[in-house]
């Protein structure tokens, strides 16, 4: 059939759905509209009718990364995938499902997402009486520039692919802080007007409905997040329960074929955990802040990524100046810290559980800096805010 449903769904089942109904063979839009809720997907049934159903899904829900193996990549060493991956990110890898996107020799594009957010997702569909055979994050379906980026703006959000298999989302403040690390301009193809944000070369693409410029992509892609425990059943299904004692039996040959391999993982596991341990009673030391400590090297190395090029004995300085500040206001957490060795300044960006944690920590460090707010916002429950902070004049 050459008319296809495209979904966009949201995080929360509250969040608007956008649709649009796409004939390739015509190249022209059939129908498309706004949901308010993804309650309300029961009305597309009807639409759906017997055209295949594709759904987006926000790239802000998703991780893209890219791991190096030890060997070429297999059906074995695929197995090891999470352990890397629970190297680069703060998260329990055990909680995420897991997609390869490309591999070439020992490197492996992947992608990320929560179980249970994609639960939600199917279940959400299963409800309306909707069948996908194919989601993917929304920043993977922008068409990709020959050289750069490629952005959407969507509301109050940016949509950016920055590679064949790498995007994000951020808002405008993000976005900003996002092109202040880069060390050269980036050049960022916008099919939407740009925003006035230094640090990269924007160019105007051709203007278009986003919806129909992310579903024509979507349609000629291959990526999709159902694969494995969340692959669609088909015809061949039937035949499981025929064919279920040679898969245990297969599967038990392949555990004992990996046998060794885990084994020397987990013994590897079991050394780092003295390193580690100490690694997380300095980390407690310098950001007594932060509460949640789930993968202490990761999160090291995300602050220092973002300090950039900075001095380090100015940014211990700071931090060793800040440490009784966090202490003293535990539900303040640092998002992002950023040292400009130029004007000796340390940028944090913050979140707070409300607006009398922000004033107390502001109050606090004043006592040793001269503290400039920027802007603070509420966003699902928590408090959002950018403070500039800078030694005090003698």
């Amino acid at each position: 059939m050459n008319e296809s449903l495209v979904i966009r769904l949201g995080i929360t089942q509250e969040e608007p759905v956008e649709w649009l109904v796409w004939s390739k063979g015509e190249e022209e839009i059939i129908a498309s509209g706004t949901l308010v809720s993804a309650h309300e997907l029961h009305e597309l049934r009807e639409r759906a009718g017997g055209r295949p159903v594709v759904a987006l899904v926000p790239g802000s829900a998703v991780i893209f990364r890219r791991v190096r193996l030890p060997g070429k990549y297999n059906r074995q060493s695929a197995a090891a995938l999470p352990y890397l991956l629970e190297e680069q990110i703060a998260s329990d890898v055990e909680s995420l499902h897991l997609v390869v996107l490309a591999h070439q020799g020992q490197e492996v594009d992947l992608m990320a997402v929560d179980n249970q957010q994609m639960l939600r997702w199917l279940g959400w569909l299963e409800a309306a009486g909707l069948k996908s055979l194919q989601l993917l994050p929304d920043v993977l379906a922008l068409p990709q520039a020959s050289d750069g980026w490629s952005a959407l703006q969507l509301g109050k959000v940016w949509l950016l692919r920055q590679g064949p298999h790498q995007g994000l989302v951020a808002d405008e403040v993000l976005l900003g802080l996002l092109l202040s690390t880069q060390l050269e301009p980036v050049t960022i193809h916008s099919h939407t007007p740009p925003p006035a944000l230094a640090g990269a070369n924007w160019l105007e693409a051709d203007p278009e409905l986003p919806m129909l410029l992310l579903a024509r992509e979507a349609l000629r892609g291959q990526v999709n997040l159902l694969q494995g425990a969340f692959r669609p059943q088909t015809e061949y299904s039937r035949h499981w329960l025929q064919w279920r004692k040679v898969v245990v039996v297969a599967v038990a040959l392949l555990l004992v074929t990996l046998g060794q391999r885990g084994l020397a993982l987990y013994q590897l596991d079991s050394q780092d955990k003295a390193l580690k341990a100490e690694i997380r009673e300095v980390y407690t030391r310098i950001f007594p802040g932060e509460t949640r400590i789930v993968n202490v090297r990761s999160q090291v190395e995300q602050h220092l990524r973002l300090l950039g090029g900075a001095s380090q004995s100015g940014v211990l300085l700071f931090l060793t100046e800040l440490a009784p500040t966090f202490a003293e206001v535990p539900g303040l957490k640092p998002e992002v810290l950023r040292f400009d060795v130029e004007r000796g300044e340390l940028r944090l960006q913050v979140t707070a559980p409300g607006f009398t944690e922000m004033e107390r920590f502001r109050e606090l460090a004043g006592k040793r800096f001269e503290v400039q707010q920027g802007e603070v916002r509420s966003t699902k429950g928590r408090v959002e805010g950018a403070l500039v902070l800078k030694g005090k004049s003698s």
